[in-house]
């Protein structure tokens, strides 16, 4: 994963922990695990889809709409990239009660709509 979006196989890593980008197996944005909802089953594509320069906007309104104890976590942020880090990864609105998600399948979410709850 590379803070330009971009994502590739482990071997196309760069020693800084960046995808070498002229890597065959580098694509940038890659979405291809995500629903339209901004769920996606591959924690590295949802960070690369997120970072989409049309997503920003989005991101932003997040930032602005977080509730105080949220806005303590993303005060760390410092750009686009730990955002979409972030947010992918500590999402309650991919969880239905405690350890379970609301869709296993695409736990991790950037986007403003949760999944749709599982029936009980």
């Amino acid at each position: 994963m590379h803070e330009l979006g971009y994502v590739c196989e482990r071997k196309d890593l760069l020693v800084n922990g960046c995808c070498n980008v002229n890597a065959p197996s580098s694509s940038q944005h890659v979405c291809k695990s995500c629903l339209a909802n901004g769920c996606c089953s591959i924690y590295e594509y949802c960070v690369s889809c997120c970072l989409q320069p049309d997503k920003q906007p989005l991101l932003e309104r997040f930032l602005n709409r977080a509730a105080e104890g949220f806005q303590n976590l993303f005060t760390a942020v410092e750009d686009h990239f730990e955002l979409c880090l972030a947010k992918c990864r500590t999402s309650s609105q991919s969880v239905q009660h405690e350890n379970t998600y609301r869709n296993p399948q695409a736990k991790y979410c950037y986007g403003e709509s949760p999944p749709e709850l599982l029936p009980i």
